[in-house]
């Protein structure tokens, strides 16, 4: 019997990510310099290996809270009022994907629309469609710069959900102030909710980090993490 014939119509034309393709080809060749993945090129700082090691030998070693560790939680909340003046409901997840994955299927009817920009980050369109949503990019080539005007000329009734990643993922561009002002007045104006990837957020090493969560908070989902 074919395992396959197991595997639900929905994942049935999820290919193999190209990144791990590239793995694959690299493992084949002798001191390759690898591009295909954000691992940090540093080891765990030593603080933190310490407080891995004393959590263990302290016996904290079970399952913690759903919505994370309060102390966590408490820590992320002040970071985020401090940077961005928000004070929003705090949930650690399992990295930005996990993260991404439960927002989209929180938040999406079967069938709703998802626009974001093109390149982006690879599993994105696949994310979509496992929650039963209909991935719709917007390409950004040759400047990979948000372009409100294309993303508005793709909003139909269907669209919920605007997402993108800044800086982003692939091409390392982070949009400007006045970029996430005017995504957030499309948004607020015809009604959508935002999804902000934000994991490469501390990495804007020319410039301020920035957040759409200062100009439309109510409708914002910001996702940012520490594995970068």
């Amino acid at each position: 019997m074919n395992p396959n014939s197991f595997l639900a119509e929905r994942v049935r034309h999820i290919g193999s990510s190209g990144i791990r393709r590239v793995f694959e080809l690299g493992a084949s060749l002798k001191d390759p310099i690898n591009l295909s993945i954000g691992q940090p090129d540093f080891d765990v700082p030593e603080p933190a290996k310490v407080a891995m090691k004393r959590a263990v030998d302290e016996g904290l070693n079970g399952y913690t809270l759903t919505r994370g560790l309060p102390a966590l939680r408490e820590r992320i909340a002040k970071q985020l009022k401090d940077d961005y003046d928000w004070e929003p409901d705090v949930f650690v997840t399992c990295g930005v994907s996990g993260g991404l994955m439960l927002a989209l299927l929180a938040c999406m009817n079967p069938g709703d629309e998802v626009i974001f920009p093109d390149p982006h980050f690879v599993s994105y369109p696949y994310l979509i469609e496992l929650a039963n949503g209909k991935p719709v990019r917007v390409l950004t080539y040759p400047s990979f710069k948000l372009d409100c005007d294309a993303i508005e000329r793709a909003i139909t009734p269907r669209t919920k959900i605007i997402l993108y990643s800044s800086p982003a993922n692939p091409t390392g561009i982070a949009y400007t102030d006045e970029d996430l002002k005017a995504l957030a007045n499309l948004a607020r104006q015809r009604d959508l909710l935002i999804v902000s990837d934000e994991i490469y957020s501390m990495l804007t090493l020319d410039g301020p980090r920035l957040s759409i969560a200062r100009y439309a908070p109510e409708r914002t989902i910001m996702l940012g993490g520490f594995g970068k």
